[in-house]
């Protein structure tokens, strides 16, 4: 799989909804290599930007992990929080959570090889 560049918009519902209606008449286009992630306010941004959850974005593709648990062991943090960093990475879109094996493992995998957050529109 190709992995794609992440643009992060901040923007409200009526914005996101202008947006929509102004793409569903073709007026605005993304890039073919580029998927937009809405987020609704500055502070979950700001949760995203969290250095242990960037430290997770850039391990994932390099380590390929087949678990969250052996995620955390080789980069030598607490299970319990890698989980959580993860799982809202996953809830955001960021990163996808497989179920994998007999006992539906949660395998992290990577979705994207960078992530834009412009500031202006």
């Amino acid at each position: 799989m190709k992995l794609k560049t992440a643009k992060i918009i901040v923007e409200s519902i009526d914005e996101t909804s202008a947006r929509w209606k102004k793409a569903l008449k073709g007026k605005v286009r993304s890039k073919r290599d580029e998927e937009v992630i809405i987020l609704p306010s500055w502070e979950v941004l700001g949760k995203l930007l969290a250095p242990s959850r960037l430290q997770i974005l850039a391990m994932i593709p390099h380590l390929e992990p087949q678990s969250i648990a052996q995620l955390a062991k080789l980069m030598k943090k607490d299970f319990k929080n890698v989980y959580v960093d993860v799982k809202f990475l996953a809830d955001i879109g960021l990163i996808e959570l497989r179920e994998e094996g007999k006992r539906k493992t949660l395998v992290p995998v990577a979705l994207f090889k960078e992530i834009d957050v412009p500031f202006a529109a």
